[in-house]
């Protein structure tokens, strides 16, 4: 499908960052969002330079040695996917790398979190550069802006309410159908647990899981409570925490938690819950707040993965129940707060409030409407309809 082909937002950080510097580039993401096919456009010899855990062949050269499992490859870097599967993966891969690191320049992707595998045995630590893919984005771009660079563009590659309607994977987006997108994200779930999961941990209750992850798209934007989810599985409260981290590790859904420094009264323990595939939720609003979540989820990953400093994606709670949805932190600081409101286009309360006690600089209210752009001085907001801010993140 030609739109699956498109230049992703990562290709030139990883072309021009990790590959010249000698570094292998670890490129992890959920299943389908498009891993393969990015390596695969990085190569300049695709038939010859890709090399699969899939492929029968390679994983048997591969065990025996990994320098001769790529040896019979062409000019340029070689992309080496989902070889996380082989339990001895870093091993084999450190090896290769020492041996022809500085020969070989060397891509690795896969559909669950590479920092997870990297866990334990042989380190790979000064090795490789991790890079995280997330879904198509409104404003996605060969060339993302940096932080000082937001909202230079407000021009939508990718409409709103396209995403809103498909979601961001590449497959039901660019199909363009409602209908085949839902089947889409069903088969994607049920391959997801019944392939993904096993390879990543043994676990004895699939169909416990499974109802649990039926069960996630009702939390989302929700304060996440363990101990509700623990009593509609009949299952132990570290279970449960223990499922919802091999969730995790698998990009099917992410957790944004609570920021209560220099607040009196905040929250500090329940975090909120969203998904990386949207299609499963039937409320508009909690679409709209899921994909805002994940447009800046892939901001925070994108700047802190290409160097551009640390940041982290919080929101704020306090126990009256005054709330802002969302609070990126810059080098552990707060620097951009966001609401998402419907039609309010006044500046809320709550996001003035929390936002003059943090001193956030970057203040954004988010509305429905189209073209829809204001500033309000005296508090230091602006706000914007969904697409015009999303246009301007990465």
């Amino acid at each position: 499908m030609v739109g699956m082909l498109r230049p992703r937002y990562l290709a030139r950080a990883i072309a021009e960052d990790a590959l010249p510097a000698g570094k292998m580039a670890f490129v992890s993401g959920p299943r389908q969002v498009g891993k393969t096919t990015l390596g695969k456009r990085l190569l300049a010899d695709p038939e010859r330079n890709y090399f699969s855990w899939d492929e029968t062949d390679f994983r048997r050269a591969w065990a025996t040695s990994p320098t001769r499992a790529v040896m019979e490859r062409g000019e340029g870097p070689v992309l080496l996917d989902e070889i996380h599967k082989d339990r001895r993966w870093k091993s084999r891969l450190k090896g290769l790398y020492d041996t022809r690191g500085d020969e070989l320049r060397i891509i690795v992707t896969g559909s669950a979190r590479l920092d997870l595998y990297r866990r334990g045995g042989e380190s790979l630590l000064g090795r490789y550069f991790p890079y995280r893919l997330h879904p198509f984005s409104v404003g996605e771009s060969e060339k993302p802006p940096a932080p000082e660079e937001i909202l230079a563009t407000t021009d939508a590659r990718y409409p709103w309410a396209d995403l809103l309607k498909l979601g961001g994977f590449p497959e039901p987006l660019f199909g363009g159908s409602e209908r085949r997108a839902r089947r889409w994200s069903r088969l994607r779930l049920e391959r997801l647990i019944a392939e993904d999961l096993r390879d990543l941990r043994a676990i004895a209750d699939l169909q416990a899981v499974r109802v649990l992850a039926d069960l996630l798209p009702g939390r989302v934007g929700s304060l996440l409570s363990m101990n509700a989810l623990r009593e509609h599985l009949g299952v132990a409260y570290g279970t449960v925490r223990a499922w919802l981290g091999v969730f995790e590790a698998l990009y099917l859904c992410f957790l944004v938690r609570p920021y209560a420094a220099r607040l009196a009264r905040a929250l500090r323990a329940e975090p909120k819950l969203y998904l990386y595939d949207v299609l499963s939720l039937p409320s508009a609003a909690a679409r709209q707040e899921n994909l805002v979540a994940l447009h800046l989820l892939k901001a925070c990953h994108y700047w802190t993965d290409t160097a551009q400093g640390e940041f982290d994606l919080r929101f704020v709670r306090d126990k009256e129940k005054r709330e802002i949805d969302f609070l990126v932190l810059r080098d552990h600081r707060p620097w951009l707060a966001v609401e998402c409101k419907s039609n309010q286009r006044v500046p809320s309360g709550n996001l003035v409030h929390f936002s003059d006690r943090l001193e956030v600089p970057l203040r954004f209210q988010l509305v429905n409407g189209v073209r829809f752009d204001r500033a309000y001085p005296e508090t230091k907001v602006r706000v914007l309809d969904y697409e015009r801010f999303l246009a301007g993140l990465p």
